[in-house]
């Protein structure tokens, strides 16, 4: 009678210890549903959550690297992208430069003063520095749409230089400024924009802003 009984301790032993086996895989079971719950409702959560980056306006972006200019400027900044399609096609006037030559700031400003007086909207600048050293296709292609009033570098390649204005109309090119690319006599911007000088310039950029406006109007 011993052999039977001991067979029935043994079997409930192994009874209990599946069950517990059993109730184990279904918690792990219900743990991984759980997750598996929680991580699909995170990514519908995030998913619907608008992560729409504010942008800084053109305008703001201008005035950071020109500090003399007003904060509500006209200036639309391009990409390389943005200024090849400019000069073909569309109409404007363009700016060329870079914060890091100076002769851009006096330039800027007396754009800004002048579309200020004229209540012009259609000032677009392009930093060209960086695309200058890398010499991709847009920048390229912004070379071969304005080489007829490029100057020749060192090298007698032509190529831009700062600051450039540009007055385009339908793609055509109709001024064309870069007087203080290269300095004269070595003058420094104080000696050489004096105020009359100023005065001067400002009245020309009115004159072309004018004919901008003349010409989509």
């Amino acid at each position: 009678m011993k052999v039977p009984f001991l067979w029935y301790t043994f079997g409930k032993r192994v009874m209990k210890m599946e069950n517990k086996k059993q109730k184990k895989s279904f918690g792990k079971q219900i743990l991984l549903f759980c997750c598996f719950a929680i991580l699909i409702g995170a990514f519908i959560f995030l998913g619907t959550r608008n992560y729409s980056v504010k942008e800084i306006p053109d305008n703001q972006l201008f005035q950071k690297e020109y500090k003399n200019v007003r904060l509500d400027n006209s200036f639309h900044v391009f990409n390389s992208v943005e200024c090849l399609t400019f000069l073909e096609k569309e109409t404007g006037i363009l700016f060329l430069g870079f914060p890091e030559n100076e002769w851009s700031h006096v330039v800027a400003e007396m754009l800004d003063t002048a579309s200020l007086e004229m209540g012009f909207q259609y000032l677009n600048y392009f930093n060209f520095y960086l695309e200058r050293e890398r010499r991709h296709d847009n920048y390229l292609g912004i070379l071969r749409e304005i080489d007829e009033n490029l100057r020749k570098n060192d090298k007698g390649k032509l190529d831009l230089y700062a600051p450039t204005v540009i007055g385009v109309v339908r793609g055509n090119v109709v001024f064309f400024d870069d007087e203080t690319t290269f300095s004269m006599n070595n003058d420094t911007i104080k000696s050489y924009w004096t105020s009359e000088k100023k005065r001067e310039k400002i009245e020309l950029y009115k004159q072309v802003m004018r004919q901008i406006n003349e010409e989509l109007s």
